[in-house]
């Protein structure tokens, strides 16, 4: 049962490919942070009435709600989207969540769909702000200078950001992003992230890499014995490039976390993989991988092996 603990604002926003995600990172805010009621503010498109009404009802089995907001058919439909596996035009509502939350809201974490979080996120949301209208976790950028950007660290990832509402809306964020967007489409790699990134320009402060850790933070050649020690301060864990736990040839070697979740959401949404396909070739390709983590875990056992 929930404390008297302040509530703690989270803004995700997705589409209907996402639904079994979305479960998946609800489950692990809620079962790590039982302390707090948490205020899910979403963004979604595609999804049915019985859909959201059994998100509504998941979300208050665990003393807390989810509140859907609705963006006009056409938002983002003339924006920039390369061609990936993982981005659908989607990436881009999390630009509004600003402008469409209630008055009270004054401070809130947005959340990206490929996400779990180990940890507590009261942590995060207390974070003093600085007078800034964003914190974030700097990524895997050394300069931008089409972005402005030319400083090591003075790019974020925007998959995890903690905004200050009221200082966002002070300084038209929204506004200037999108703006940003439409005028600057030959110049965006990540759009979105590459938008927030040249308009916010040394406007934003830096959050330790704990809440936001990402596929080039693992130390992927250690064995689950230290990786348990690595995790142990990561409070939000990022499944960033297309190394996604539901995606068959996925190397990410925490996925394991993301199935543990997994096994713990509504059974008819508990969809292990998106794009399995019986393929010889990619059967021994995803056997190959799971082969070679296994050789990192147990080294002894697979030295022996080929000595046979």
């Amino acid at each position: 049962m929930r404390t008297s603990s302040p509530s703690i604002h989270v803004a995700i926003a997705f589409d209907q490919n996402y639904v079994t995600p979305v479960y998946v990172l609800l489950t692990s805010i809620f079962l790590n942070n039982a302390h707090n009621r948490i205020v899910v503010h979403a963004i979604e498109t595609g999804l049915t009435a019985l859909q959201r009404e059994e998100l509504q009802h998941y979300c208050a089995g665990y003393y807390s709600s989810i509140s859907f907001y609705t963006l006009e058919e056409r938002f983002a439909s003339d924006f920039v989207l390369p061609p990936t596996l993982w981005w659908t035009a989607s990436i881009y509502y999390r630009l509004m969540f600003p402008v469409l939350l209630p008055a009270e809201v004054e401070k809130f974490i947005y959340l990206d769909t490929d996400i779990i979080v180990l940890g507590q996120l009261q942590a995060l949301f207390d974070t003093p702000m600085q007078g800034l209208p964003v914190a974030a976790v700097c990524d895997f950028v050394d300069s931008r200078p089409e972005l402005g950007i030319v400083k090591p660290n003075s790019y974020f990832n925007s998959g995890v950001l903690l905004i200050d509402r009221i200082e966002w809306q002070k300084r038209e964020i929204t506004a200037k992003v999108l703006d940003f967007i439409g005028k600057n489409a030959d110049k965006l790699v990540y759009p979105d992230q590459d938008a927030l990134n040249a308009v916010l320009l040394e406007s934003w402060m830096k959050l330790d890499t704990r809440f936001n850790t990402m596929y080039r933070d693992i130390p992927h050649e250690h064995p689950r014995k230290q990786l348990r020690q690595f995790l142990q301060n990561v409070v939000v864990l990022h499944f960033t490039t297309q190394h996604k736990p539901w995606a068959m040839l996925g190397e990410n070697k925490l996925r394991s976390l993301y199935f543990d979740y997994l096994d713990k959401v509504p059974r008819k949404y508990r969809r292990r993989y998106d794009n399995f396909t019986w393929n010889r070739h990619k059967i021994r390709k995803m056997i190959e991988i799971r082969l070679s983590e296994w050789a990192i875990d147990y080294p002894a056992l697979a030295l022996g092996r080929r000595r046979k």
